[in-house]
């Protein structure tokens, strides 16, 4: 029995008392002012439902989204949500004028039934949450990313080739390098690694990579050093390899790379590298201008120079 079905069953027991005794010897009794009981009585039907504490809440408020903006959030939502997400849609309609907050915002939105088809989350692991770094250039994450095969069109499809993104990501600052290549060889890890040191306006300090090939030999020669090692010995950078089989060690470049899945690959299609690399380009000057969540709504190019003037 839940608690307002106890309060309507005392009230039940207030309100024969009254219809046996009389209401002011039922207010004595029960201890509740006259009112109440008079109150009670006129909504008393014979059955303790009738006597259930009705809701509290407002059929209107002053502060409520006016017509004007629940129509720019409808539209926000069909042009930008699919693609760009909540974020999209609250930034589509900030440029637009919007002064309300992102909570209220995804309010509105839930309340005009304008709402995500959430697929069913899975079991999490254990809580693993590290340390934030406070310097850029601490701990950058590398991975490759395979282009989907459904991007890829013309030339590149007819002759079977394949097309691979490298991905940096500085862990401080979530300031990210991209670049395209036709192979995954160490040889284009060193390639990408020379133009990273010079596109990062910091001393990259260590680097963290997973295991494969392309960044290392220590699971296949126990004599030759891969290429990408040897020119991190060259550049005086660490390089940290992550446990095997262990991806949410590179949790950052990994999600960095989920993103580009849902706001770039699913809309994009490429008939050879240098096209990817030109939409690439414009990409990643979306992504390390987008406001995050987890910075506080600052982008990744404003935290790097906030920490590069402090």
């Amino acid at each position: 029995m839940n608690i307002l079905t106890q309060e309507a069953k005392k009230k039940q027991a207030a309100v024969k008392f009254a219809i046996r005794k009389g209401k002011s010897e039922a207010s004595r009794r029960y201890g509740v002012s006259l009112s109440s009981i008079k109150r009670w009585c006129k909504r008393y039907d014979g059955t303790w439902q009738s006597l259930v504490e009705k809701s509290h809440r407002p059929h209107s408020n002053p502060n409520r989204h006016t017509k004007k903006e629940e129509r720019q959030i409808k539209n926000s939502f069909k042009k930008k949500f699919a693609r760009y997400g909540w974020d999209g849609v609250y930034q589509d309609l900030l440029r637009k004028g919007y002064t309300r907050s992102f909570s209220g915002m995804v309010y509105a939105a839930k309340r005009l039934g304008l709402k995500e088809n959430k697929k069913p989350k899975k079991k999490s692991r254990e809580q693993r949450r590290y340390p934030e770094l406070k310097t850029p250039g601490e701990k950058v994450q590398i991975d490759v990313k395979e282009v989907p095969y459904n991007c890829l069109r013309g030339e590149v499809l007819r002759d079977g080739k394949h097309l691979y993104q490298w991905t940096a990501i500085d862990e401080c600052t979530r300031n990210r390098f991209v670049y395209a290549f036709e192979e995954h060889t160490p040889e284009n890890s060193v390639k990408f690694l020379k133009m990273l040191v010079t596109v990062f306006p910091f001393k990259i300090q260590t680097i963290q990579t997973d295991n494969g090939t392309e960044f290392t030999y220590k699971y296949i020669s126990d004599t030759e050093i891969c290429p990408f090692d040897k020119e991190l010995k060259k550049l005086h950078i660490n390089h940290k390899l992550i446990p095997p089989r262990t991806p949410w060690h590179n949790g950052k470049v990994e999600r960095s790379h989920r993103n580009d899945q849902r706001y770039f690959y699913d809309w994009e299609t490429f008939r050879n590298v240098d096209e990817l690399n030109q939409k690439l380009e414009k990409h990643l000057e979306w992504s390390n201008n987008k406001p995050m969540r987890t910075l506080g709504y600052k982008s990744p190019v404003q935290l790097l120079a906030e920490k590069m003037s402090a």
